[in-house]
C-alpha cells in the first residue's frame, strides 16, 4: 500500500463500510471538495487570487489525477470562488458531480491497495470503494500519532483534522479517553498560525451549510 495524500485519506475515513458518501452526506460531501481545494494549494497547483477567489498556477501532476474533476472546474472557470466549487459539487439536485470526484479520487485508492472496488446502493447498480481496514487503521494511527503527542504538526494532518472534525467524523475513531486530549489538541491547532491558510476553505463550507440548514426550516 502506497502514501495516501489529503483527500485520499478523507475519503477513506469517511466511506465507512458502505463505500459511499450518502446523498445526506451533504458537509461530507463540501469536506470532500475542500480537501481536493486545499490539496491543490498546498502542492501550490492553484492560489489564492484577488477577492478570494481561485487560479491556475500549473499543469495537474499525472500523480494527481484524481483531482481532474475539480482542477477542470477551476481551469474553465478562473478565476472562481471556493464558494462556487463547493455550490457545484454539493448543493445541486443531482448527485452527478460529487459521485464524479468520488468515483475518481475512489479509483485511486482501489489502485493503491487502499480500497475494493464493489457493486452496491439500494440495488445493488452502483460503484462503491470499501475502505481496507489495513489501510484505513494505518491513516487513523498516523492521526493520533500526531494529535495526541507532543510535535509540530504536519500540514496535512491539521487540514485532514480540520475537515473530518468539519464533518462530525473524528471524534468516531478515539476512546473516551482519548477525546478529552483531543479536545484540548483541536483548540491548539485551531490557534496554530499554519491554520489560517485554511480558514478560508472552512468559513465558507460553514457558511454554506448554515444556508442549507436555513433553506430547509
Amino acid at each position: 500500500m502506497q502514501e495516501l495524500s489529503l483527500t485520499q485519506e478523507y475519503l477513506l475515513c469517511v466511506l465507512r463500510n458502505k463505500g459511499k458518501i450518502s446523498s445526506f452526506d451533504i458537509e461530507k460531501g463540501m469536506c470532500l471538495t475542500g480537501a481536493c481545494v486545499l490539496e491543490l494549494l498546498l502542492d501550490g497547483i492553484i492560489s489564492w487570487e484577488e477577492k478570494d477567489r481561485l487560479s491556475l498556477r500549473t499543469h495537474l501532476p499525472d500523480r494527481m489525477s484524481y483531482l481532474r474533476p475539480v482542477y477542470s472546474y477551476i481551469e474553465q472557470k478562473q478565476p472562481v470562488k471556493f464558494k462556487k466549487i463547493v455550490e457545484r459539487n454539493s448543493v445541486t439536485f443531482t448527485d452527478q458531480n460529487i459521485n464524479e470526484i468520488v468515483d475518481a479520487v475512489g479509483k485511486s485508492l482501489v489502485e493503491a491497495g487502499c480500497a475494493a472496488e464493489e457493486r452496491g446502493g439500494l440495488f445493488g447498480g452502483k460503484t462503491i470503494y470499501v475502505p481496507n481496514e489495513k489501510a484505513l487503521d494505518r491513516v487513523i494511527q498516523n492521526i493520533r500519532a500526531e494529535l495526541l503527542e507532543d510535535g509540530e504538526l504536519s500540514e496535512d494532518i491539521i487540514a485532514l483534522t480540520a475537515l473530518l472534525d468539519k464533518s462530525g467524523e473524528l471524534s468516531r475513531y478515539f476512546s473516551a479517553y482519548e477525546k478529552k486530549a483531543l479536545k484540548a489538541r483541536l483548540k491548539e491547532i485551531k490557534e496554530n498560525p499554519q491554520v489560517k491558510a485554511f480558514q478560508k476553505v472552512l468559513e465558507d463550507i460553514d457558511n454554506l451549510f448554515v444556508l442549507l440548514i436555513v433553506a430547509a426550516t
